[in-house]
């Protein structure tokens, strides 16, 4: 990723931050953690790099159904502040370079959430998956491949159950040498999206 996206994106994140004060928000951090599931739609921009084609470059739709697991890490010591959620995000991306094509899975995602404010979290994720896309490449010689995702992001309370997020994740795919070439693909993406609690 170019020097000029990551700046564009902390560059949004800090204005979200200088805009706290000014947004209506009912939501305290204790209120927060009586919603246990969330349901978000996420879209974006995806870029890899291929050796021989033009870069890998999608634009992702991600539906994002999360449950707040965070009795199951009190269980195992784990005590914190934030917010410990287990994600199940299926998607279906829709590549733009270097042919249109389609890419489709599902990811297993622990998303953890820390509050810097009332209304403003910030937020890790780790992941895996696997996924399917119709995108020929000389990097893998199958289609069907698994995937590994790693990122984080600001979070943003527009209202007392309603989340604006921005993010970045790192993404790795490949088909666990099932057939060569296995070279594996990464890719970079920035997300965007809203998020309902209930």
């Amino acid at each position: 990723m170019s020097r000029k996206r990551i700046f564009i994106v902390f560059g949004v994140a800090f204005l979200i931050f200088l805009l706290n004060d000014f947004c209506y928000c009912e939501k305290s951090q204790a209120e927060e953690r009586k919603y246990t599931k969330e349901f978000g739609i996420f879209s974006g921009w995806i870029s890899g790099e291929l050796r021989r084609q033009k870069d890998y470059n999608l634009i992702p739709l991600y539906l994002q159904f999360g449950f707040n697991v965070n009795s199951f890490f009190e269980k195992i010591n784990i005590k914190t502040k934030g917010d410990f959620k287990f994600i199940y995000e299926p998607f279906l991306n829709t590549v733009v370079s270097p042919d249109a094509n389609i890419e489709t899975g599902i990811n297993f995602i622990i998303k953890y959430s820390y509050p810097l404010t009332q209304r403003f979290n910030f937020y890790l994720e780790a992941g895996l998956g696997g996924l399917y896309y119709t995108q020929h490449t000389y990097e893998q010689g199958t289609q069907f491949n698994f995937s590994e995702q790693g990122g984080g992001g600001v979070s943003f309370f527009l209202t007392k159950n309603k989340v604006l997020s921005l993010g970045y994740r790192f993404r790795h795919f490949s088909n666990a040498d099932i057939k060569a070439p296995n070279k594996g693909i990464d890719s970079e993406e920035i997300l965007c999206g809203i998020s309902f609690l209930y």
